[in-house]
């Protein structure tokens, strides 16, 4: 499959485009309300962070919120306000799973459209040979085995992720829309960082709309070719729940900003343990919240 992946209110329908073609566009999703208090939200908190010398810029032209879950109870809202997105969630990975990081990128004019990538960047290969295997903990983007070209495989690693994008503005193909090359998640590979990519395709979406691709799909920022628009989303990327995640919730999130999360929020955001992981020395604990290290017996006796 190389085509464009077209919006659809259909949730069948945006199963089987993220099913063959690693991504899809589920339309009008966010709430009205939550939509526009989430890009004032965002238009703040970028403004402020520029004017106090904390803004991070990728080339110069797009501007990263990051960990914007301590920035707005917008966003927490936003994580758990169309049950269709969790549904996708699921379909890729499971019942279970885990928040690994959420962020607003503002593509401004000037965007130079970003290196094709995953964001399962350290799936290995399936070798032949199964000793010789490429060791996980040695993977890096400098090392990694890339191609140009996706070609189907018969046996491949599992997605372990999927991403999120909620389009807080139109997404076009002008303004920096995420490119896709459709089909890739099926290759097994990784692509070449800096190859052209004539196959890829532009996700383009009204504001309101979400965009989820599988975590193997080959993408990128798309180049923002106009003079006056910022593209402006926020991403929501889980992991399977035995993931290290990108932020450690438990640890970053600010203490009111914990106070305030419901139990599916806590739950998303790593809060309680899954299986024997995330526990606290009691490995038969399972989604039991674990006490923080204050709380943690020490030497006794």
């Amino acid at each position: 499959m190389n085509e464009a992946v077209l919006p659809t209110t259909d949730l069948e329908r945006a199963r089987h485009d993220l099913d063959h073609a690693g991504y899809c566009i589920i339309e009008n999703i966010i709430p009205e309300g939550l939509l526009g208090r989430t890009r004032t939200r965002v238009d703040s908190q970028a403004s402020a962070e520029r004017a106090a010398d904390l803004a991070f810029f990728q080339d110069g032209h797009t501007q990263w919120i990051a960990n914007v879950l301590n920035k707005g109870s917008e966003f927490a809202e936003l994580l758990v306000c169309a049950e269709e997105s969790h549904d996708l969630v699921r379909h890729v990975l499971g019942r279970d799973y885990i928040l690994s990081c959420s962020n607003a990128p503002i593509a401004g004019p000037g965007t130079q459209r970003m290196g094709m990538h995953t964001d399962q960047h350290w799936t290995p290969g399936i070798p032949r040979e199964p000793l010789h295997y490429q060791r996980l903990g040695e993977m890096r983007f400098d090392n990694m085995q890339a191609t140009t070209k996706p070609l189907a495989q018969e046996f491949l690693f599992p997605p372990c992720m999927t991403t999120l994008m909620w389009t807080l503005t139109d997404f076009t193909s002008a303004n920096g829309a995420t490119v896709f090359v459709p089909g890739s998640h099926l290759s097994g590979s990784q692509p070449v960082f800096d190859a052209p990519f004539e196959q890829a395709v532009a996700a383009e979406a009204s504001a309101g709309s979400l965009i989820l691709w599988d975590g193997r799909t080959w993408h990128a920022t798309g180049s923002n070719s106009t003079t006056d628009e910022y593209r402006i989303g926020v991403t929501n990327n889980f992991v399977a729940p035995m993931i290290r995640p990108l932020v450690n919730y438990p640890y970053s999130l600010r203490p009111e900003v914990a106070a305030n999360l419901s139990e599916w929020q806590k739950q998303l955001l790593g809060f309680t343990t899954w299986t024997s992981y995330g526990n606290e020395g009691v490995p038969s604990q399972h989604l039991s919240y674990f006490k923080p290290a204050k709380e943690q017996t020490g030497p006794l006796g």
